[in-house]
């Protein structure tokens, strides 16, 4: 496989980064990714020097480096330029948030969580090793033994965040489960209003049942199977959407009709 070239800092409509920041940042984000977190790079005398750049120059790339989580500062005896790495959590919330004040429709979220949940279906079922297979076997196997009855929303959010983080990391596509993560953590920031399976409990337990029939295929290590009952769990999540979509519809124009004498017209 052919390694990635790093990022490079490329000046953005209306940025005031100078050249020699822009250097400094490209050379110092080369280093952060070769190395392990936790390498000291140098000490700020030493990289002035390596570098040939300004203190505040310096200090500029590594601020910006550090808002990449790339880099952190250490003052004092021992202390120097240090490479730390990006927390996925933080990530993935943050591109949620903007994705959120972008006001990105609901429709949307839920469309790109069927599309992710459709492809990295089959990519479990072919790449799962066997420590993979005997976790996801665990899972739904401990899933089915809860009775209906004690199956709770609640239960069914944990159930649902935990299959996708095992579906997502045996599929062995960084990509995916990265947008995938993104979506999902969207798809917990929406209203009551707007969760389709919130105080739906027939919903979720229908599509309860759907998903485990998506990870049987995925654990019999059939990906065409896996593939189509991934399609039915997002065919699923269509047809509820259109139905409330077709009952707020309807809400809003009897709320919306004249009324004479009390009476709609």
């Amino acid at each position: 496989m052919v390694p990635m070239k790093p990022l490079i800092l490329t000046p953005q409509p209306g940025s005031k980064s100078q050249p020699a920041v822009r250097k400094a940042v490209n050379q110092l984000r080369r280093e952060c990714i070769q190395h392990a977190p936790g390498t000291l790079l140098g000490q700020e005398e030493e990289l002035l020097q390596r570098l040939g750049i300004s203190r505040p120059t310096l200090r500029q790339a590594a601020a910006l480096l550090g808002q990449e989580q790339l880099m952190a500062v250490r003052r004092g005896p021992g202390g120097g330029y240090f490479i730390t790495r990006p927390d996925i959590s933080a990530v993935v919330h943050m591109a949620a948030i903007w994705l959120q004040l972008e006001h990105v429709a609901i429709g949307e979220i839920l469309a790109s969580t069927s599309a992710l949940r459709r492809e990295l279906a089959p990519l479990a079922a072919l790449n799962m090793d066997e420590e993979g297979y005997a976790e996801l076997a665990a899972f739904l196997e401990h899933d089915r033994a809860i009775d209906e009855k004690d199956y709770g929303f609640t239960v069914f959010l944990k159930a649902e965040l935990q299959q996708n983080n095992i579906i997502g990391r045996l599929s062995r596509n960084r990509v995916l489960y990265l947008y995938l993560r993104i979506s999902l953590d969207l798809v917990a920031s929406l209203s009551p209003a707007d969760d389709i399976l919130l105080g739906q409990r027939s919903r979720y337990l229908d599509f309860r049942h759907q998903r485990n029939r998506m990870i049987d295929a995925i654990l019999r290590r059939d990906p065409d199977i896996a593939r189509l009952e991934a399609d039915r769990c997002g065919d699923k999540i269509h047809k509820w959407m259109e139905i409330d979509a077709r009952k707020k519809k309807g809400a809003a124009k009897g709320a919306a009709a004249p009324r004479v004498d009390g009476m709609a017209v």
